[in-house]
């Protein structure tokens, strides 16, 4: 038996779906927004992976080791990497308590290290041991830094930047 089915004028055909497929166009607009979303992610990832941050050094003065004491009471003694690399050792002596103080408790004077080489870059962001007593002048005082992704070595050229003044071509020991 064979049944024929004619459309009646002026009504709509119906359409048949095989099921609960998208038309063409809307699945062409959610892939090429899903390679944008990807594409964006990308990006954002080249840009902000660890040590490529934006150059510190930008908008800072360069200074010599006495233009740094003077500026922040500090006269940097060492910096070299310890614990068999792991850690970036920053040792210094207090020439002037009152301007070192600041150093040890404004977070954004705290030491900023780029090896010269790579550009790759070291910030303290918090103090790792506690510096509560008062700096003595001639004290010998250190920070300890975690050498992320083994940026430092000795031997290494480094920049310092403490605030607004960098220290160039400071040598690493081992």
């Amino acid at each position: 038996m064979s049944v024929t089915v004619e459309p009646i004028e002026g009504a709509e055909t119906p359409e048949v779906s095989g099921g609960s497929q998208a038309r063409p166009s809307a699945r062409r607009w959610a892939a090429v927004g899903l390679v944008i979303v990807l594409v964006v992610g990308l990006v954002g990832l080249w840009f902000l992976r660890p040590g490529r941050a934006a150059d510190i050094r930008s908008g800072t003065e360069v200074v010599t080791a006495e233009g740094l004491a003077a500026r922040y009471g500090i006269d940097v003694t060492l910096i070299g990497v310890t614990a068999a690399g792991g850690m970036v050792d920053f040792r210094y002596q207090v020439v002037d308590p009152d301007k070192a103080d600041a150093v040890v408790h404004d977070i954004n004077l705290f030491p900023k290290l780029i090896v010269e080489d790579t550009g790759a870059t070291l910030i303290l962001r918090s103090l790792p041991h506690s510096h509560t007593q008062q700096l003595d002048l001639g004290g010998n005082y250190f920070f300890l830094m975690p050498n992320a992704e083994n940026a430092i070595h000795a031997g290494a050229a480094v920049t310092l930047v403490i605030g607004d003044v960098r220290l160039e071509h400071v040598i690493v020991q081992g």
